[in-house]
C-alpha cells in the first residue's frame, strides 16, 4: 500500500510532474554530454599511467549510471513515460562509441 493519498477525482496522483521531468532532463543531459566527453578523453590519453582507463570508466559510469538513476527517480515519482525515456538512453553508449571510432576521433 502506498502512503500517498489518492487523487480527489479518482485520477492519478502526480503532485509535481513538471519538476520530476526537469530533474530527469538535467540528469539525461549530463549523461549525454559526460559519456562521450569522458570516452573521448580516455581514448586520446597518451600517458602510460593508465589515466585512459580511468576516463573510460568514468565515461561509462556516467553514460550507464545516470540513465539508471533517472529511471529510478522517475519510477519512484510515478512517471512511467520519463522512466522509459531514461531507459532508452542506455543505447547511447553504443551510438557515441561507434561515432567516435568511425569518425576517426579516437586518435
Amino acid at each position: 500500500m502506498s502512503d500517498r493519498p489518492s487523487a480527489p477525482d479518482g485520477g492519478r496522483n502526480t503532485r509535481h510532474p513538471t519538476g520530476i521531468r526537469v530533474v530527469i532532463a538535467i540528469v539525461a543531459l549530463l549523461a549525454l554530454v559526460l559519456g562521450p566527453a569522458g570516452y573521448l578523453m580516455g581514448v586520446r590519453a597518451d600517458t602510460p599511467t593508465g589515466s585512459g582507463a580511468e576516463w573510460v570508466t568514468l565515461a561509462f559510469g556516467a553514460a550507464i549510471g545516470l540513465p539508471l538513476l533517472a529511471a529510478a527517480v522517475a519510477t519512484v515519482a510515478g512517471d512511467r513515460r520519463a522512466a522509459l525515456w531514461s531507459l532508452a538512453l542506455l543505447a547511447w553508449p553504443i551510438v557515441f562509441v561507434a561515432v567516435i571510432h568511425l569518425a576517426g576521433l579516437a586518435g
